[in-house]
């Protein structure tokens, strides 16, 4: 089953409810939901919880929907998911209609790929910027941001502008804007001003117990 396939997702119009009918909604394996259009009026809809969760799962909450009500084919970009503050249950889905040939914006995860081993050489590493606002056609928007990030070394500093992009993306932010820093790690530099004034105390000792003698 290719990609495409995966991503066509029945859903069915749905009157307002009260909260006790979205629960009951949930308890049957749906999930209540939405989908704005630019200058329309929202349609309320139902989806099947496992299978939109499967799908998100295998290729991305930034992938392209097809929603079938019916007929029609709504071509969707998840907007918005509402979970539960304590379980993280999700308990609504906001889609936005897209035009495929137009170009979208989306905000996406920024992954460091290595992180692992610069911590591994006693670096610390910080991570500035968790997200990237980002435009270009629908089918186009990665799912993250990936960068590599292993041979950065204490003192490297990464920025927007040195982020590779996927063909056909752009983003407005400032290039400038700091995304990764490496420095040498506090707890080490700590250790060595400590062991530096106690070889200070221990020299002063020396000199005091020679000039008593």
């Amino acid at each position: 089953m290719s990609k495409k396939e995966s991503l066509n997702i029945a859903i069915e119009e749905r009157p307002s409810l009260s909260k006790g009918g979205r629960k009951q909604l949930r308890r049957d394996g749906y999930l209540p939901a939405s989908i704005s259009s630019k200058g329309e009026d929202s349609i309320s809809i139902t989806i099947r919880r496992d299978t939109l969760l499967r799908a998100i799962d295998k290729f991305g909450r930034m992938s392209v929907f097809n929603l079938k009500l019916g007929k029609k084919t709504y071509n969707c970009m998840v907007k918005e998911m509402q979970h539960a503050p304590l379980t993280q249950e999700c308990l609504h889905v906001t889609f936005q209609h897209i035009d495929l040939t137009e170009e979208t914006t989306a905000e996406v995860a920024i992954r460091p790929i290595g992180r692992e081993s610069v911590q591994r050489r006693r670096l610390d590493f910080l991570q500035i910027k968790d997200y990237l606002s980002i435009k270009g056609l629908p089918n186009d928007i990665p799912n993250s941001i990936d960068v590599d990030v292993t041979e950065m070394e204490a003192g490297d500093v990464l920025n927007v502008g040195d982020l590779v992009l996927p063909e056909g993306i752009t983003t407005d932010e400032d290039p400038d804007d700091v995304v990764f820093t490496v420095s040498h790690e506090r707890v080490a530099e700590e250790e060595e001003t400590e062991e530096a004034a106690e070889g200070e105390v221990a020299v002063e000792a020396a000199d005091t117990e020679e000039e008593a003698e």
